[in-house]
């Protein structure tokens, strides 16, 4: 293998490392309704199947990105590949919902360990000319792993069972790691890197529980008001403790550095912002078009698949005009795309026609692709090298927040606008889209300021 192939062999084997872990994040989500069934449980119950994966994920982004700048990002990745695996073999003979969860939250330590690590492993195996064009795959292939994902579960569970959602993971990951020992070069950060104190990991774990809790309690169909503004100060009160510590520690776990830079904080208040839009945005289309338009699940699905298509169709080329033009303008030009779809979505109506929908998701789908990239090429590249699996981590937690936090706010008020109408479903469904639509126009364009703001990096 020369060295001007490695790197596009570096990305296929992370490729397969985020494949992994979008499918199984979307593939799992069809098949909760067979599980409830199967072991007897209730909808709020078996929801933890989901929730557990994303609390392990989203609180151990950013610990094994540190980790891996300490102690080598091939180490991490291919511990993670490992422990998804095995993860995704117990779940698959799990025989009851608490081992299913235990388990889905084992597979969450692995795809933590997996998408910590791999905008890091791509940015440093291309050159800053071609860093928006490899990780412009990476936003292709997240887009292809949640678009594969019902699909292929619905017909997993169709012809064999709830079981194989999981079994197919061990195949491929096995694969998966031995290409990550062959090809995936060793890549330790300088000699003066230091272990982060194990306070700061515990903190932030607890930080961020609470806070992914306070859009828990959010959603929820009665939620305490008391236990969200309790998750909330406490989540204050330890990152507060956290941050203080991380500006007095020779190592951190967070580099305070990131804090100063703006290209790094405009980017991920971008990034933050954008995912809340979109996953606002997706939680409310089933709803609005099974109860007002009538369609089953299965056509639902497939005109929901128009965004992930668009998004990959979008995000390499995105990518490559980045490269060439800078991140600001493509991925501020690509929220100014997903805004308009959104504010399109406005003059849906309960006879709107279904290809009137795909154009409206096909263009939000490509707008989304067109921010992705070159706002995560220019998070990524405004750090050293030193820092880049921190960086990566950091990423990975923004965007993670982003979708819980957006599933929690959009939640409740979409759920507010549908039980104060007295109307029928197909007109109390509409309306009450309708009415959480400027919500999420106001998110993305908060993002889009961010945006716009930011410089780009060379």
């Amino acid at each position: 293998m020369n060295d001007k192939n490695r790197k596009w062999w570096i990305l296929s084997v992370s490729a397969a490392g985020v494949l992994l872990s979008t499918i199984d994040a979307s593939i799992v989500n069809i098949a909760l309704p067979t599980i409830s069934d199967i072991f007897k449980t209730s909808v709020q119950l078996t929801a933890w199947v989901s929730i557990s994966y994303l609390l392990v994920i989203t609180a151990l982004l950013l610990i094994f990105g540190r980790l891996s700048d300490v102690y080598g990002q091939k180490l991490i990745f291919m511990g993670g590949l490992i422990i998804f695996t095995a993860g995704s073999a117990l779940c698959a003979i799990s025989g009851g919902i608490t081992e299913l969860i235990i388990f889905r939250a084992i597979q969450g330590v692995g795809a933590a360990m997996i998408v910590s690590n791999t905008s890091a492993i791509v940015t440093n195996a291309f050159p800053p000319e071609q860093r928006g064009t490899g990780l412009g795959v990476i936003g292709a292939v997240v887009s292809v792993g949640l678009m594969t994902g019902p699909p292929l579960g619905g017909l997993l569970i169709h012809y064999w069972g709830w079981n194989y959602i999981f079994l197919v993971n061990v195949p491929i990951g096995i694969a998966a790691i031995i290409l990550t020992m062959k090809i995936l070069p060793e890549h330790k950060a300088h000699l003066g890197v230091k272990a982060f104190h194990p306070l700061d990991s515990f903190l932030w774990i607890l930080g961020i529980i609470a806070l992914v809790g306070v859009f828990g309690i959010a959603g929820q169909e009665n939620p305490i008001i008391t236990a969200i503004v309790g998750s909330a100060i406490l989540s204050v009160i330890l990152l507060a403790i956290f941050y203080i510590r991380q500006t007095k520690s020779s190592s951190p776990l967070l580099n305070p550095y990131f804090f100063k830079n703006d290209i790094f904080i405009f980017a991920s208040v971008a990034g933050l912002f954008a995912n809340m839009a979109m996953i606002g945005l997706v939680f409310m289309l089933p709803f609005f078009m099974e109860n007002s338009l009538h369609l089953t699940p299965l056509q639902t699905g497939y005109i929901l698949i128009t965004i992930p298509i668009a998004t990959a169709f979008a995000s390499p080329i995105s990518g490559i005009l980045s490269d060439r033009l800078g991140q600001r303008l493509i991925s501020s030009l690509g929220l100014v795309i997903s805004t308009t779809a959104v504010f399109l979505m406005l003059l849906l109506k309960e006879n709107t026609s279904h290809l009137q929908i795909i154009i409206n998701l096909a263009i939000f789908g490509v707008g989304v692709g067109m921010f992705g990239t070159p706002n995560n090429s220019a998070l990524m590249g405004s750090v050293d090298i030193k820092d880049r699996g921190s960086a990566g981590g950091v990423l990975a937690t923004i965007r993670n927040l982003g979708m819980v936090s957006g599933l929690g706010i959009m939640s409740v008020i979409y759920n507010y606008g549908i039980h104060k109408s007295g109307n029928g479903d197909v007109i109390r469904y509409a309306r009450a889209f309708n009415e959480s639509l400027p919500i999420v126009i106001g998110i993305s364009i908060i993002a889009l300021i961010f945006s716009a703001i930011r410089r780009s990096v060379t």
